[in-house]
């Protein structure tokens, strides 16, 4: 090569976003962040065609610094690393922010027993779940304390079978509650059963879907000890079975 080839070479490589010698690795980052997904997917999702996405894949062109963006954001990896490889690890891109049409509910780290009854775990946040305020509005949902449960035990099969996941309003006043499917504490137990207020005795009659449990009755010897949580509004998600 003589020096004006060279020097052209230099010049050309300077043009370029990714230098020649961090080519190679620039290819297995993205193929890194592709991982299993296909390259047609992911191609669409960073707003390019698949033949773009595989020729910078196979290291035959190179990205300008717009598309490389909108590879790091649809791969959700920091532009810097994924350009470069100086980042000693990859970093998620911040998340936006949320738009005024979702709203967060958390579900939290105890268990419903729709069984005997089962012991408290805890109540910290486990996961978190996006609702469209439109369909919450249809619900007639908006603005209601709400929060996920996960059910355990088969007694209000098949309403809700074991595992399931289950959208409940939390409630302040017991008389937001008086009849249908409920979540109620006794003494460290949580259960969810279907529940019907008596206004002649002032308790409350407990049923199970499951005809294999007995019924019961919640009256005034439980004072202190029961406490009316929330009321099911919508089965989220039925168990997997195997």
């Amino acid at each position: 090569m003589t020096y004006k080839e060279k020097d052209a070479e230099n010049k050309k490589d300077k043009k370029r976003i990714i230098p020649s010698e961090r080519i190679i690795r620039f290819k297995e980052r993205l193929v890194e962040v592709i991982g299993d997904e296909a390259v047609l997917s992911f191609a669409k999702k960073s707003g390019m065609s698949e033949g773009v996405m595989r020729s910078y894949i196979r290291g035959d062109t190179f990205p300008s610094l717009d598309r490389l963006e909108a590879i790091a954001n649809a791969a959700e990896v920091d532009l810097n690393w994924l350009a470069t490889g100086k980042e000693a690890t990859r970093q998620l891109v911040e998340a936006p922010v949320r738009k005024d049409n979702v709203v967060e509910v958390v579900q939290y780290d105890f268990r419903a027993s729709a069984g005997a009854g089962c012991l408290i775990v805890s109540e910290n946040p486990v996961a978190k779940f996006e609702f469209s305020r439109e369909w919450l509005i249809k619900q007639g949902l908006n603005g209601k304390h709400l929060t996920v449960v996960e059910v355990y035990g088969d007694s209000m099969e098949p309403t809700l079978m074991d595992e399931d996941l289950m959208l409940v309003e939390v409630v302040d006043d017991p008389k937001q509650a008086r009849d249908g499917v409920c979540v109620f504490r006794i003494d460290d137990e949580v259960m969810v059963k279907r529940v019907q207020y008596d206004f002649a005795s002032g308790g409350y009659h407990v049923t199970s879907d499951n005809t294999a449990y007995s019924p019961f009755f919640i009256g005034k010897e439980f004072e202190g000890r029961f406490q009316l949580l929330g009321r099911m509004v919508r089965v989220l998600q039925r168990a997997k079975k195997a």
